[in-house]
């Protein structure tokens, strides 16, 4: 079933739409939600972004899917591990076995060849970890709460250099997941995996390879940016919702929505989220004219 796009033009239309109780939502089992500060941008995993591998890869044009999926991840992730452990914090699930996974070795032994598997289970927890910090994965950020959900909206349409026209939440009942012919695994994690995770109700999307990557095939990121669009696109029972809402009215929005006691000092715990949520009001009252 193609995705489903509903366009709002007020505040209180948006409001409405994202409502638990509402029409909408409140006959699903378990619905998630995904905030996106421009309507346009694809379901992409922040390893396949374009901006990422400009800022990250070498320019040597193209990649074999190995290298872009694995072995990129896979460096990033053992320097988030090694920084990690000089600075003494604690990893999640950490064990003589995860640390045997992670040697070089045994990783390229295991994965390597055409990325079969890639990430296994045992990896989701340091992995949503590291992304939480900051590191590109192929873990797909979404969140049990629809105002969390707006409020990454409205944060990331604030933070653009070029003003987006609507920014958007997506929605999908997660209970309708299997349905999509297990190319698209649901992931919860324990909300002591992080603080941020705890606060924001996050969950998780990961697309699953459903044959080997091929080694010596090369591809560049573009061509996999449009990946889970198009599971849901062609899905037969599992629709996905596009709820849109002009980016004029973002400052609106983050008004409200710290009434409702959503901001960044309450979804990132800590004097950074402070920080931020701060700088965000003061930008929210420019884009509302307010002094």
């Amino acid at each position: 079933m193609p995705i489903k796009e509903i366009h709002t033009e007020s505040l209180n239309e948006f409001w409405e739409t994202i409502s638990p109780i509402g029409e909408l939502i409140g006959e699903m089992q378990r619905p998630i939600f995904r905030g996106q500060g421009d309507a346009h941008w694809s379901l992409t995993p922040s390893v396949l972004r374009e901006d990422i591998n400009s800022k990250y890869k070498n320019e040597r044009g193209t990649y074999t899917q190995v290298d872009q999926i694995v072995m990129f991840e896979y460096f990033l992730l053992l320097g988030f591990l090694n920084y990690s452990d000089e600075m003494g914090f604690a990893i999640p699930n950490d064990s003589a076995e995860f640390r045997r996974h992670m040697d070089f070795a045994e990783f390229t032994n295991r994965y390597g060849m055409d990325g079969t598997g890639w990430p296994s289970k045992e990896f989701f927890s340091f992995i949503a970890l590291a992304q939480h910090h900051g590191i590109p994965t192929r873990l797909l950020d979404w969140t049990k709460n629809p105002l969390a959900g707006a409020y990454f909206a409205v944060s990331q349409a604030l933070n653009l250099k070029e003003p987006s026209e609507n920014l958007a939440v997506w929605l999908v009942d997660s209970d309708t997941l299997k349905q999509t012919d297990s190319k698209l695994e649901y992931v919860t994690l324990p909300g002591s995996t992080s603080n941020n995770l705890a606060a924001q109700k996050g969950v998780f999307l990961i697309h699953r390879q459903q044959h080997g990557l091929g080694r010596n095939t090369s591809f560049s990121a573009e061509e996999l940016k449009n990946t889970v669009n198009e599971i849901f696109e062609e899905s037969r029972s599992s629709t996905a919702y596009k709820i849109t809402l002009p980016s004029k009215l973002a400052g609106a929005l983050l008004f409200r929505l710290n009434k409702f006691g959503i901001s960044a000092a309450t979804l990132f715990p800590g004097f950074d989220g402070a920080a931020r949520a701060a700088l965000e009001f003061k930008m929210a009252q420019k884009l509302a004219g307010v002094l």
